[in-house]
């Protein structure tokens, strides 16, 4: 076997690999021997088939083994001797192989790029403290209370507004023929609700006890349901009674009608709530800055190849978000199996894209790669890494998720190896930003809940972003430890 380094160019590493046809023919006979020592065939004793005969019978299958074999020992090789670190998987080309002869092959790969001694000392971080307020303890007892506001009758006649509630019965028809879904009698309909198609609601506002309404409407172009989507319907309804929201007394009779013992438990418990939502919010914010933090002050060469692949995996997620041409397949389907998929599956994922979509989600991608790469450095450095315990504790708060479907779940995860160590990377990664917090300069510094939570929408639609790479926000460093 000779392995012969090329002239490197960046982080690319090439190789070009010879196995001799002799090496070849060897590993052939020692495998078929291994095999015939097990092999029966009719005619033959165990152990005295000749090598020819399997050579004839199974030459290919096992040619086939040994040359991934030499390739695969080849590139190990290689790796090692030039002590090497593959960020992303070797790939080989067979530039010629004839039965008899050499074996000749290209190795091609892209290596861990140097990155400087990262002191994490001389990074500051502000971590924002939002005191909750009685104001917002208040509103979000009020909107309890409007949630769990009843309807009564109208103590006074009037035509209907918005807000009140209606008890109406509905037919709709398309055509003159009466739909699916499309009737109802009894409904109560909250006014201003918005529950119902565009003109529906509004049709009823203005009118009496008793009142029988023909509504000529058309179904969204976008509803869900593909036979209605667009099309002209009407429907008629008549109402039977017209309800108004009744009083709600905020007291210890509304707490325990939530299950607390007192309204001031009530109050502590809404606190407690909405504290804990300024904690993950105040982290959150923490995280951008220190990611904004990386971008700006360490530069180095990224890896072509890895920031291909996350620019594919951009513009995949960019394009599944911005179609509903399968929405209600992909929602309601579960992936448990095969698909016989078209050739719409071969296009390549920024195909439809415009050159503006294409360039932030290149963005997207270099920040990614370079801040996966960043936290992977630190995290290594600093022998940080995910345990097993912690691996497993995240499988069983995602099995939680899903109330009743537990063992599913957690068979999903036990049988599904790859799927478990998904869940290793956001791990990782906070593991990697507390440490980093250990050992910054971070200060408190109290803000309002409105700077809290501005600006937390990250890396949730692109378009939006500065064009400049330090704008695109989250990083997936799921693969770059």
């Amino acid at each position: 076997m000779k392995i012969t380094k090329k002239a490197s160019k960046g982080l690319k590493r090439e190789f070009n690999i010879v196995v001799s046809s002799k090496e070849i023919e060897e590993k052939i006979n020692d495998k078929l021997s291994e095999i015939a020592a097990s092999a029966r065939i009719p005619g033959f004793r165990p152990g005295k088939i000749p090598n020819s005969i399997l050579k004839a019978r199974i030459g290919k299958e096992v040619t086939g083994e040994v040359l991934q074999s030499a390739i695969d020992e080849a590139t190990k090789k290689a790796i090692q001797d030039e002590n090497l670190k593959p960020v992303t998987k070797p790939s080989i080309e067979i530039d010629k192989y004839d039965e008899g002869s050499d074996l000749k092959a290209k190795l091609s790969l892209e290596i861990m790029p140097e990155i400087k001694h990262i002191d994490l000392s001389k990074i500051k971080l502000n971590k924002p403290i939002a005191e909750v307020s009685d104001k917002e303890v208040k509103e979000a007892i009020d909107r309890l209370a409007k949630q769990n506001q009843q309807t009564v009758p109208l103590k006074k006649t009037r035509k209907s507004k918005t807000g009140d509630t209606l008890v109406i019965d509905f037919e709709g028809k398309m055509n003159n023929v009466p739909f699916e879904g499309g009737a109802g009698k009894g409904h109560h309909l909250s006014l201003g609700s918005q529950s119902f198609i565009p003109g529906f609601e509004e049709g009823l506002v203005g009118k009496e006890v008793g009142s029988e309404i023909k509504l000529n409407l058309s179904f969204p172009k976008d509803y869900g349901m593909e036979k209605l989507s667009g099309k002209k319907v009407t429907f008629e309804v008549k109402i039977h009674e017209i309800r108004e929201a009744s009083e709600v007394v905020i007291n210890d009779d509304f707490a325990k009608g939530l299950g607390m013992p007192s309204l001031k438990d009530l109050k502590k418990a809404i606190s407690d709530q909405i504290s804990n939502e300024h904690s993950i919010a105040s982290r959150s914010k923490m995280k951008k800055s220190l990611l904004d933090i990386l971008d700006d002050q360490y530069n180095f060469e990224l890896p072509e190849g890895m920031i291909e692949q996350e620019y594919n995996s951009v513009c995949t997620s960019l394009n599944k978000d911005n179609t509903n041409s399968k929405g209600d397949h992909d929602r309601d389907h579960k992936h448990d199996h095969n698909h016989d998929h078209t050739n719409e599956d071969k296009h390549k994922p920024d195909e439809k894209m415009s050159k503006e979509e294409k360039l932030d989600a290149r963005n997207i991608a270099y920040r990614r790669v370079k801040l996966g790469l960043l936290m992977g450095e630190i995290g290594r450095t600093n022998n940080l890494d995910v345990t097993d315990e912690e691996i497993n504790q995240a499988v069983m708060k995602e099995a939680q998720k899903y109330p009743g479907q537990e063992k599913q779940v957690l068979d999903y995860f036990k049988n599904n190896k790859e799927a478990s160590q998904n869940l290793a990377g956001p791990l990782f990664e906070e593991k990697v930003f507390d440490f980093i917090c250990e050992m910054a300069d971070l200060k408190e510094k109290k803000v309002s809940v409105a700077e809290l939570y501005n600006d937390q929408e990250i890396d949730k639609n692109p378009k939006k972003q500065n064009k400049s790479k330090n704008k695109s926000k989250t990083i997936d460093s799921k693969s770059k430890k």
